[in-house]
């Protein structure tokens, strides 16, 4: 017998192939909407289901009341607390599981990736070096950066049209964002041009496989040899060096380029902006996107991390070689700063006076939540020629596109960019699913 009789989506939970598998194994029916707009709708879809599935649907008490048979009630999402009350829900023997942790690696990387992209918009006599400027590349060829800064500022919301039952997605090959974490680099390059910070910054600090050859590099960095043919097979991004590889090589490279997320010949690079290595980055909230991201900033990039935690983590002090502040401290002292607050309990958080800490010329990044500012306006008003610069992918409610086009030339912007990836979205739907299939651990059906 199957776990469920009768599972019931009521919104545009994003299935591939496998996912669909999965789920059939679980139940004998699974009937799936794209969005309801009305309690009496959601009254009429969940009738004679035992299993309900939601991400943006508001479950009701009433819900609750009128189908005892319902023995799970799952969330395709981490915030769920305002869609139903999880307590009246267990008290009639209802399991509600929902996805606290799916988006730690993706969201990290677009943390960094931000205070990248702003960098380069910054006028410096101390031009960073090409490692930063290729990592750049990478970077926002495989999470498709500037097309999404532009879809923002043109209302072109995917995360919106999913949420709102317009886009139903059921496969991978939607989406050409990826995380860069497993990724494959190739590297074509001399024992010149290979700069060891390079291999440092992917393997060490986003935890890339890196591969190279044509040339003999020291055992202790994070790479390993491939002969030609291997590496233009396994590799997902490629780096060159035009005059140092065959003619034929080139050729193969160029005639296959579409294969690849992207080729880069370091001779086409140019330099500019201001690196991130060894700067001061004050991280506001060390749970486990926030520590990401202090990963990859001292591994990766030697930045000095302070750090505001409502709960001190000396393990990762220690660990990280990073250093516990006062809020107001990290706020005030840092020459980066980057929010990593929780969907629910941090609200308004971030007040005005707190915003007023912030010096001058710092770079402010939040890719977490948006309701963590007590005044978003105040905050975004910042940002401008003679005060902050910035990027943030996360808002109150919608982009608030017109300021955000006013303020484009300090301010980098996307639109919920953290949470879509083929990766990320496969791993928050698997993670779902094995919930599902769990006995509920914590009541016991009463009716």
């Amino acid at each position: 017998m199957k776990k469920y009789k009768k599972i019931v989506i009521l919104d545009s939970v994003i299935l591939y192939p496998e996912h669909r598998y999965r789920l059939n194994q679980l139940a004998d029916e699974i009937v799936e909407y794209n969005t309801c707009h009305s309690e009496e709708e959601v009254l009429e879809r969940v009738k004679g289901a035992d299993c309900v599935i939601s991400c943006w649907v508001d479950v009701s008490n009433r819900v609750i009341d009128e189908n005892p048979q319902i023995k799970t009630i799952a969330f395709w999402t981490h915030a769920y607390e305002h869609r139903i009350d999880k307590k009246y829900a267990e008290s009639h023997g209802i399991y509600v599981p929902c996805i606290p942790d799916y988006g730690t690696d993706s969201v990290a990387e677009l943390a960094i990736m931000g205070m990248l992209n702003v960098n380069s918009r910054k006028e410096t006599k101390n031009t960073r070096m090409i490692d930063e400027e290729l990592v750049i590349k990478v970077a926002n060829s495989i999470r498709n950066f500037e097309k999404n800064i532009k879809d923002n500022l043109t209302g072109h919301w995917v995360h919106e049209y999913v949420k709102t039952g317009n886009l139903k997605i059921t496969d991978p090959s939607y989406f050409e964002e990826e995380t860069m974490k497993g990724m494959t680099i190739g590297l074509l390059l001399s024992q010149d041009s290979l700069n060891n910070d390079l291999v440092k910054i992917l393997a060490q600090g986003f935890k890339m496989n890196v591969i190279h050859c044509c040339c003999d590099i020291t055992y202790t960095l994070d790479a390993s040899f491939r002969p030609v043919d291997n590496l233009l097979e396994e590799s997902n991004i490629i780096i060159y060096d035009s005059k140092l590889i065959s003619p034929e090589v080139k050729d193969k490279i160029l005639k296959d380029k579409d294969k690849y997320i992207n080729v880069i010949d370091i001779n086409d690079v140019k330099c500019k902006g201001e690196s991130i290595k060894g700067k001061k980055l004050g991280i506001i909230g060390l749970g486990r996107i926030g520590t990401r991201v202090a990963q990859i900033a001292t591994q990766g990039f030697g930045m000095e991390v302070q750090y505001y935690s409502r709960t001190r983590k000396t393990d990762l002090e220690e660990k990280y070689g990073i250093k516990y502040a006062e809020i107001n401290d990290v706020l005030s002292t840092s020459e980066y700063i980057s929010f990593h607050l929780p969907h629910v309990g941090a609200e308004d958080f971030v007040t005005k006076k707190m915003v007023d800490l912030i010096p001058e010329k710092t770079t402010v990044i939040n890719v977490s939540v948006g309701n963590i500012f007590e005044n978003q306006e105040h905050f975004l008003s910042r940002f401008n020629a003679n005060d902050l610069m910035g990027y943030i992918d996360v808002y109150k409610t919608m982009p608030p596109r017109q300021e955000l086009r006013e303020r484009r030339d300090y301010l980098i912007s996307t639109y919920r960019l953290g949470w879509r990836t083929k990766s990320t979205i496969g791993l928050k739907t698997h993670k779902l699913i094995t919930k599902l299939g769990l006995d509920n651990p914590d009541v016991k059906k009463d009716h």
